[in-house]
Protein backbone atom coordinates (compact mmCIF):
# COMPACT_ATOMS: atom_id res chain seq x y z
CA UNK A 1 0.00 0.00 0.00
CA UNK A 2 1.48 3.51 -0.89
CA UNK A 3 1.48 5.99 2.51
CA UNK A 4 -2.02 6.77 2.84
CA UNK A 5 -3.08 7.86 6.27
CA UNK A 6 -4.12 5.06 8.62
CA UNK A 7 -6.94 6.89 10.01
CA UNK A 8 -9.72 10.01 9.26
CA UNK A 9 -7.03 12.21 11.54
CA UNK A 10 -4.08 11.43 9.73
CA UNK A 11 -2.17 8.80 11.83
CA UNK A 12 0.53 7.58 11.21
CA UNK A 13 2.15 4.11 10.40
CA UNK A 14 4.21 3.60 13.78
CA UNK A 15 3.33 1.69 16.93
CA UNK A 16 2.33 5.13 18.75
CA UNK A 17 1.11 6.58 16.07
CA UNK A 18 -1.51 3.55 15.62
CA UNK A 19 -2.03 3.25 18.92
CA UNK A 20 -3.06 6.56 19.97
CA UNK A 21 -5.20 7.09 16.41
CA UNK A 22 -6.54 3.41 16.23
CA UNK A 23 -9.40 3.67 17.99
CA UNK A 24 -10.88 6.40 17.18
CA UNK A 25 -10.47 5.04 13.39
CA UNK A 26 -11.46 1.86 14.09
CA UNK A 27 -14.95 3.07 16.24
CA UNK A 28 -15.39 5.52 12.57
CA UNK A 29 -15.24 2.95 9.95
CA UNK A 30 -16.69 0.20 11.94
CA UNK A 31 -19.76 2.66 12.45
CA UNK A 32 -19.73 2.83 8.36
CA UNK A 33 -18.99 -0.45 7.35
CA UNK A 34 -21.47 -1.87 9.67
CA UNK A 35 -24.06 0.53 9.03
CA UNK A 36 -24.24 0.02 5.55
CA UNK A 37 -24.17 -3.85 5.63
CA UNK A 38 -26.87 -3.56 8.27
CA UNK A 39 -28.86 -1.09 5.96
CA UNK A 40 -28.32 -2.82 2.61
CA UNK A 41 -28.39 -6.78 4.10
CA UNK A 42 -29.63 -6.47 7.29
CA UNK A 43 -33.08 -4.40 6.74
CA UNK A 44 -32.72 -4.39 2.69
CA UNK A 45 -32.78 -8.52 2.61
CA UNK A 46 -33.59 -10.22 5.94
CA UNK A 47 -35.94 -7.84 7.29
CA UNK A 48 -38.04 -9.11 4.74
CA UNK A 49 -38.42 -12.65 6.12
CA UNK A 50 -40.23 -11.66 8.96
CA UNK A 51 -42.61 -9.35 7.00
CA UNK A 52 -43.16 -12.39 4.75
CA UNK A 53 -46.09 -14.68 6.12
CA UNK A 54 -47.64 -11.30 7.78
CA UNK A 55 -47.70 -9.89 3.90
CA UNK A 56 -50.06 -13.27 3.42
CA UNK A 57 -51.88 -13.06 6.34
CA UNK A 58 -52.75 -9.07 5.04
CA UNK A 59 -53.42 -10.33 1.18
CA UNK A 60 -50.72 -8.50 0.26
CA UNK A 61 -49.14 -11.28 -1.90
CA UNK A 62 -49.62 -15.06 -2.13
CA UNK A 63 -47.29 -17.35 -0.33
CA UNK A 64 -45.56 -18.13 -3.53
CA UNK A 65 -45.65 -14.42 -4.77
CA UNK A 66 -44.12 -14.01 -1.53
CA UNK A 67 -41.27 -16.42 -1.89
CA UNK A 68 -40.70 -14.64 -5.38
CA UNK A 69 -40.00 -10.98 -3.44
CA UNK A 70 -37.59 -12.94 -2.25
CA UNK A 71 -36.09 -14.41 -4.88
CA UNK A 72 -36.51 -10.69 -6.69
CA UNK A 73 -34.15 -9.57 -3.97
CA UNK A 74 -31.43 -12.12 -4.55
CA UNK A 75 -31.06 -11.76 -8.08
CA UNK A 76 -30.91 -7.83 -7.58
CA UNK A 77 -28.19 -8.49 -4.89
CA UNK A 78 -25.80 -10.70 -8.05
CA UNK A 79 -26.72 -7.77 -10.14
CA UNK A 80 -25.60 -5.35 -7.55
CA UNK A 81 -22.47 -7.06 -7.26
CA UNK A 82 -21.29 -8.07 -10.37
CA UNK A 83 -22.18 -4.06 -11.53
CA UNK A 84 -20.20 -2.64 -8.04
CA UNK A 85 -16.87 -2.25 -9.77
CA UNK A 86 -18.17 -0.82 -13.12
CA UNK A 87 -20.55 2.16 -10.86
CA UNK A 88 -17.34 2.61 -8.30
CA UNK A 89 -15.41 3.45 -11.53
CA UNK A 90 -17.81 6.49 -12.79
CA UNK A 91 -18.51 7.57 -9.42
CA UNK A 92 -16.48 7.15 -7.02
CA UNK A 93 -15.90 5.07 -3.98
CA UNK A 94 -17.64 7.70 -1.69
CA UNK A 95 -20.34 8.42 -3.49
CA UNK A 96 -21.41 4.96 -4.88
CA UNK A 97 -21.78 4.27 -0.74
CA UNK A 98 -23.61 7.16 -0.02
CA UNK A 99 -25.98 6.23 -2.85
CA UNK A 100 -26.64 3.07 -2.34
CA UNK A 101 -27.52 3.63 1.09
CA UNK A 102 -29.84 6.29 0.49
CA UNK A 103 -31.06 4.14 -2.41
CA UNK A 104 -32.05 1.09 -0.27
CA UNK A 105 -33.60 3.26 2.40
CA UNK A 106 -36.21 4.76 -0.54
CA UNK A 107 -36.60 1.45 -2.43
CA UNK A 108 -37.97 0.33 1.31
CA UNK A 109 -40.17 3.34 1.66
CA UNK A 110 -41.16 2.18 -1.70
CA UNK A 111 -42.54 -1.40 -0.21
CA UNK A 112 -44.84 0.70 1.94
CA UNK A 113 -47.73 0.82 -0.42
CA UNK A 114 -49.74 -2.74 -1.93
CA UNK A 115 -49.95 -1.16 -5.25
CA UNK A 116 -49.39 -4.87 -7.14
CA UNK A 117 -47.13 -8.09 -7.28
CA UNK A 118 -45.25 -6.46 -10.37
CA UNK A 119 -44.54 -2.89 -8.05
CA UNK A 120 -43.13 -4.17 -5.01
CA UNK A 121 -40.90 -7.26 -7.05
CA UNK A 122 -39.30 -4.47 -8.65
CA UNK A 123 -38.51 -2.52 -5.31
CA UNK A 124 -36.88 -5.67 -3.59
CA UNK A 125 -35.08 -6.11 -7.00
CA UNK A 126 -33.90 -2.68 -6.53
CA UNK A 127 -32.80 -3.23 -2.78
CA UNK A 128 -31.49 -6.66 -3.67
CA UNK A 129 -28.53 -4.43 -6.54
CA UNK A 130 -28.34 -1.67 -4.16
CA UNK A 131 -27.24 -4.21 -1.18
CA UNK A 132 -25.39 -5.91 -3.50
CA UNK A 133 -23.07 -2.72 -3.90
CA UNK A 134 -22.78 -1.81 -0.50
CA UNK A 135 -21.77 -5.33 0.37
CA UNK A 136 -19.01 -5.53 -2.42
CA UNK A 137 -17.86 -1.97 -1.31
CA UNK A 138 -17.92 -1.17 2.09
CA UNK A 139 -15.67 -3.55 3.69
CA UNK A 140 -12.52 -3.08 1.20
CA UNK A 141 -13.41 0.90 1.81
CA UNK A 142 -12.76 0.55 5.66
CA UNK A 143 -10.16 -1.65 5.50
CA UNK A 144 -7.73 0.21 2.90
CA UNK A 145 -8.31 2.63 6.03
CA UNK A 146 -6.32 1.02 8.83
CA UNK A 147 -3.70 -0.90 9.55
CA UNK A 148 -3.33 -4.24 8.64
CA UNK A 149 -2.95 -5.50 12.31
CA UNK A 150 -7.01 -4.36 12.52
CA UNK A 151 -8.15 -5.48 9.75
CA UNK A 152 -9.44 -9.20 11.33
CA UNK A 153 -11.25 -7.24 14.17
CA UNK A 154 -12.36 -4.85 12.15
CA UNK A 155 -13.83 -7.07 9.20
CA UNK A 156 -16.04 -9.23 11.84
CA UNK A 157 -17.57 -5.92 12.87
CA UNK A 158 -18.44 -4.79 9.50
CA UNK A 159 -19.78 -8.14 8.73
CA UNK A 160 -21.75 -8.43 11.91
CA UNK A 161 -23.98 -5.32 10.97
CA UNK A 162 -25.70 -7.66 8.98
CA UNK A 163 -26.59 -10.12 12.18
CA UNK A 164 -27.57 -6.75 13.82
CA UNK A 165 -29.77 -5.87 11.22
CA UNK A 166 -31.36 -9.66 11.37
CA UNK A 167 -31.79 -9.50 15.16
CA UNK A 168 -33.59 -5.95 15.11
CA UNK A 169 -36.18 -6.97 12.24
CA UNK A 170 -36.43 -10.10 14.59
CA UNK A 171 -37.61 -8.93 17.25
CA UNK A 172 -39.05 -4.93 15.96
CA UNK A 173 -40.48 -6.28 12.92
CA UNK A 174 -43.75 -8.64 14.78
CA UNK A 175 -43.84 -5.69 17.41
CA UNK A 176 -44.05 -2.82 14.43
CA UNK A 177 -46.99 -5.29 12.22
CA UNK A 178 -49.89 -4.11 14.83
CA UNK A 179 -49.59 -0.84 13.00
CA UNK A 180 -49.63 -2.77 9.78
CA UNK A 181 -47.70 -4.24 7.02
CA UNK A 182 -47.10 -0.71 5.12
CA UNK A 183 -46.16 1.26 8.28
CA UNK A 184 -43.65 -1.46 9.10
CA UNK A 185 -42.33 -0.64 6.10
CA UNK A 186 -42.14 2.78 6.24
CA UNK A 187 -40.39 2.50 9.55
CA UNK A 188 -37.75 0.43 8.26
CA UNK A 189 -36.90 2.86 5.17
CA UNK A 190 -36.66 5.65 7.95
CA UNK A 191 -34.60 3.54 10.10
CA UNK A 192 -32.39 2.90 7.01
CA UNK A 193 -32.16 6.46 6.20
CA UNK A 194 -31.15 6.91 9.91
CA UNK A 195 -27.83 4.43 9.10
CA UNK A 196 -27.12 7.00 6.44
CA UNK A 197 -26.45 9.60 8.82
CA UNK A 198 -24.45 7.60 10.84
CA UNK A 199 -22.44 6.74 7.98
CA UNK A 200 -22.06 9.91 5.44
CA UNK A 201 -19.49 12.10 7.31
CA UNK A 202 -17.11 8.51 8.15
CA UNK A 203 -16.18 7.53 4.92
CA UNK A 204 -12.56 7.55 3.96
CA UNK A 205 -11.16 9.11 0.95
CA UNK A 206 -10.83 6.39 -1.76
CA UNK A 207 -8.83 3.33 -0.27
CA UNK A 208 -4.93 2.81 -1.11
CA UNK A 209 -4.66 0.21 -4.02
CA UNK A 210 -2.50 -2.49 -4.33
CA UNK A 211 0.28 -2.66 -6.42
CA UNK A 212 -0.47 -5.50 -8.42
CA UNK A 213 -3.86 -7.51 -8.89
CA UNK A 214 -2.37 -11.69 -9.59
CA UNK A 215 -4.44 -14.35 -11.25
CA UNK A 216 -5.47 -15.86 -8.26
CA UNK A 217 -4.50 -19.89 -7.63
CA UNK A 218 -3.44 -21.00 -10.35
CA UNK A 219 -4.91 -24.75 -10.37
CA UNK A 220 -8.05 -24.87 -11.34
CA UNK A 221 -9.21 -27.83 -9.94
CA UNK A 222 -8.84 -26.55 -6.19
CA UNK A 223 -10.67 -23.49 -7.28
CA UNK A 224 -13.18 -25.15 -9.12
CA UNK A 225 -13.82 -27.39 -5.64
CA UNK A 226 -13.46 -24.23 -3.07
CA UNK A 227 -16.16 -22.15 -5.31
CA UNK A 228 -18.54 -25.33 -5.87
CA UNK A 229 -18.15 -25.62 -2.08
CA UNK A 230 -18.83 -22.13 -1.28
CA UNK A 231 -21.59 -21.44 -3.74
CA UNK A 232 -23.09 -24.68 -1.99
CA UNK A 233 -23.51 -22.36 1.12
CA UNK A 234 -25.49 -20.21 -1.59
CA UNK A 235 -28.22 -22.47 -1.91
CA UNK A 236 -28.07 -24.25 1.81
CA UNK A 237 -28.84 -20.60 3.56
CA UNK A 238 -31.98 -19.87 1.76
CA UNK A 239 -34.59 -22.56 3.15
CA UNK A 240 -33.48 -20.10 6.67
CA UNK A 241 -33.08 -16.57 5.01
CA UNK A 242 -36.58 -16.74 3.31
CA UNK A 243 -38.49 -19.46 4.60
CA UNK A 244 -37.79 -20.06 8.23
CA UNK A 245 -40.31 -17.65 9.77
CA UNK A 246 -43.18 -18.68 7.43
CA UNK A 247 -42.31 -21.94 8.64
CA UNK A 248 -42.58 -21.47 12.15
CA UNK A 249 -45.82 -19.04 11.96
CA UNK A 250 -47.96 -20.81 9.44
CA UNK A 251 -46.46 -24.46 8.99
CA UNK A 252 -46.22 -25.45 12.25
CA UNK A 253 -48.56 -22.62 13.21
CA UNK A 254 -46.76 -21.00 16.21
CA UNK A 255 -47.80 -17.80 14.69
CA UNK A 256 -45.98 -14.27 13.39
CA UNK A 257 -45.14 -13.76 16.31
CA UNK A 258 -42.94 -16.73 17.52
CA UNK A 259 -41.89 -16.54 13.47
CA UNK A 260 -39.87 -13.42 14.18
CA UNK A 261 -38.64 -14.37 17.32
CA UNK A 262 -37.10 -17.59 15.61
CA UNK A 263 -35.76 -15.08 12.97
CA UNK A 264 -34.17 -13.11 16.42
CA UNK A 265 -32.47 -16.42 17.60
CA UNK A 266 -31.08 -16.42 13.93
CA UNK A 267 -29.63 -12.89 13.78
CA UNK A 268 -28.08 -13.10 17.23
CA UNK A 269 -25.72 -16.16 15.97
CA UNK A 270 -25.54 -13.74 12.63
CA UNK A 271 -24.03 -10.83 14.77
CA UNK A 272 -21.89 -13.14 16.16
CA UNK A 273 -20.47 -15.45 13.34
CA UNK A 274 -17.94 -13.40 11.48
CA UNK A 275 -15.85 -13.13 14.98
CA UNK A 276 -16.22 -16.46 15.88
CA UNK A 277 -15.26 -17.88 13.11
CA UNK A 278 -12.43 -15.67 12.71
CA UNK A 279 -11.24 -16.92 15.56
CA UNK A 280 -11.97 -21.05 15.12
CA UNK A 281 -10.46 -20.38 11.43
CA UNK A 282 -7.06 -18.89 12.81
CA UNK A 283 -6.90 -21.44 15.15
CA UNK A 284 -7.61 -24.40 12.45
CA UNK A 285 -6.34 -22.66 9.53
CA UNK A 286 -9.00 -21.43 7.07
CA UNK A 287 -9.18 -24.49 4.67
CA UNK A 288 -9.49 -26.50 7.02
CA UNK A 289 -12.27 -24.56 9.30
CA UNK A 290 -14.10 -24.38 5.34
CA UNK A 291 -15.07 -28.18 5.44
CA UNK A 292 -16.16 -28.63 9.40
CA UNK A 293 -18.09 -25.46 8.82
CA UNK A 294 -20.27 -26.63 5.84
CA UNK A 295 -20.99 -30.00 7.37
CA UNK A 296 -21.86 -28.65 10.56
CA UNK A 297 -24.41 -26.31 8.62
CA UNK A 298 -25.68 -29.48 6.82
CA UNK A 299 -26.85 -31.12 9.93
CA UNK A 300 -27.89 -27.50 11.32
CA UNK A 301 -29.88 -27.38 8.02
CA UNK A 302 -31.22 -30.49 8.13
CA UNK A 303 -32.58 -30.34 11.58
CA UNK A 304 -36.48 -29.19 10.76
CA UNK A 305 -36.50 -32.21 8.84
CA UNK A 306 -36.22 -34.86 11.58
CA UNK A 307 -37.97 -32.66 14.42
CA UNK A 308 -40.04 -30.09 15.20
CA UNK A 309 -38.72 -29.56 18.76
CA UNK A 310 -39.00 -25.56 20.06
CA UNK A 311 -35.51 -26.39 21.38
CA UNK A 312 -34.16 -28.02 18.38
CA UNK A 313 -35.03 -25.32 16.17
CA UNK A 314 -33.63 -22.68 18.16
CA UNK A 315 -30.62 -24.61 17.82
CA UNK A 316 -30.94 -24.98 13.66
CA UNK A 317 -31.54 -21.22 13.76
CA UNK A 318 -28.72 -19.76 15.85
CA UNK A 319 -26.44 -22.23 14.52
CA UNK A 320 -27.26 -21.59 10.87
CA UNK A 321 -27.13 -17.76 11.78
CA UNK A 322 -23.30 -18.28 12.95
CA UNK A 323 -22.53 -19.69 9.84
CA UNK A 324 -24.14 -17.70 7.87
CA UNK A 325 -21.70 -14.92 7.80
CA UNK A 326 -19.22 -16.69 9.44
CA UNK A 327 -18.69 -18.98 6.52
CA UNK A 328 -18.04 -15.36 4.56
CA UNK A 329 -14.99 -14.45 6.89
CA UNK A 330 -13.93 -18.13 6.43
CA UNK A 331 -14.31 -18.78 2.32
CA UNK A 332 -12.51 -14.92 2.51
CA UNK A 333 -9.63 -16.21 4.56
CA UNK A 334 -9.34 -19.40 2.61
CA UNK A 335 -8.82 -17.33 -0.58
CA UNK A 336 -6.32 -15.00 1.23
CA UNK A 337 -4.51 -18.16 2.04
CA UNK A 338 -3.81 -20.07 -0.46
CA UNK A 339 -4.06 -17.06 -3.62
CA UNK A 340 -1.73 -15.10 -1.56
CA UNK A 341 -2.15 -11.18 -1.16
CA UNK A 342 -1.36 -10.52 -4.98
CA UNK A 343 -4.24 -13.09 -6.03
CA UNK A 344 -6.66 -12.70 -3.31
CA UNK A 345 -9.11 -9.93 -4.63
CA UNK A 346 -9.68 -11.78 -8.06
CA UNK A 347 -9.78 -14.96 -6.27
CA UNK A 348 -12.62 -13.87 -4.06
CA UNK A 349 -14.36 -11.87 -6.49
CA UNK A 350 -14.82 -15.45 -8.14
CA UNK A 351 -15.90 -17.42 -5.40
CA UNK A 352 -18.52 -14.53 -4.70
CA UNK A 353 -20.05 -14.45 -7.45
CA UNK A 354 -20.75 -17.82 -7.59
CA UNK A 355 -22.21 -18.15 -4.51
CA UNK A 356 -24.12 -15.34 -5.86
CA UNK A 357 -25.33 -17.32 -8.89
CA UNK A 358 -26.41 -20.01 -6.75
CA UNK A 359 -28.15 -17.81 -4.51
CA UNK A 360 -30.12 -16.31 -7.27
CA UNK A 361 -30.54 -19.71 -9.42
CA UNK A 362 -31.48 -20.99 -6.08
CA UNK A 363 -33.72 -18.54 -4.79
CA UNK A 364 -36.17 -18.73 -8.03
CA UNK A 365 -36.20 -22.61 -8.06
CA UNK A 366 -36.95 -22.61 -4.48
CA UNK A 367 -40.08 -20.13 -5.06
CA UNK A 368 -41.14 -21.89 -7.63
CA UNK A 369 -40.94 -25.45 -5.98
CA UNK A 370 -43.04 -23.35 -2.99
CA UNK A 371 -45.66 -22.05 -4.98
CA UNK A 372 -46.52 -25.53 -7.03
CA UNK A 373 -46.38 -27.33 -3.28
CA UNK A 374 -45.97 -25.51 -0.42
CA UNK A 375 -44.18 -27.44 0.73
CA UNK A 376 -41.88 -25.94 3.38
CA UNK A 377 -40.06 -29.27 4.16
CA UNK A 378 -39.04 -29.72 1.03
CA UNK A 379 -37.04 -26.98 1.24
CA UNK A 380 -34.83 -27.94 3.95
CA UNK A 381 -34.24 -31.32 2.32
CA UNK A 382 -32.51 -29.11 -0.97
CA UNK A 383 -31.25 -26.80 1.00
CA UNK A 384 -29.40 -30.00 3.25
CA UNK A 385 -28.70 -31.76 0.47
CA UNK A 386 -26.93 -28.60 -1.42
CA UNK A 387 -24.23 -28.15 1.93
CA UNK A 388 -24.02 -32.01 1.71
CA UNK A 389 -22.25 -31.63 -1.58
CA UNK A 390 -20.72 -28.66 -0.87
CA UNK A 391 -18.71 -30.25 2.18
CA UNK A 392 -17.32 -32.79 -0.08
CA UNK A 393 -16.59 -30.75 -2.67
CA UNK A 394 -14.92 -28.60 0.38
CA UNK A 395 -13.01 -32.00 1.95
CA UNK A 396 -11.78 -32.65 -1.62
CA UNK A 397 -10.11 -29.62 -1.84
CA UNK A 398 -8.39 -29.48 1.61
CA UNK A 399 -7.39 -33.36 0.61
CA UNK A 400 -5.63 -32.09 -2.76
CA UNK A 401 -4.27 -28.84 -0.71
CA UNK A 402 -2.71 -30.88 1.98
CA UNK A 403 -1.12 -33.65 -0.23
CA UNK A 404 0.12 -31.28 -2.54
CA UNK A 405 0.70 -27.89 -0.56
CA UNK A 406 0.23 -24.52 -2.76
CA UNK A 407 3.65 -22.47 -2.59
Amino acid sequence: MHGRDSSNGGTRQGDAGAAAGAPVSIAAMALAGGAATLLGVGLGRFAFTPLFPAMVEAEWVSGGDAAMLGAANLAGYLIGALAAPWVDGRLGRRTSLRAGMVLTALFLIACAWPVGLYWLMGWRLAAGATGGLLMVLAAPTVLAAVPAAWRPLLGGLVFSGIGLGVVLSGFGVPLLLDAGVGTTWLILGLAGLAMVVLAWSRWPAAPAVAARQGAGLHRPLILALLIGAYASDGIGFLPHTVFLSDYVARGLGWGVAAGGHYWAMFGVGAAAGPLTATVVARKLGYLRALPLALVVKTLAVGLPLVTASPVLMGVSATVVGVLTLGLVAIANGVSAELAGPEGHARTWSWMTSGFAVAQAAGAFGLARLFDLTGDHIAIFAIGTAALAAGSLAAIVAVLIVMRRPHP
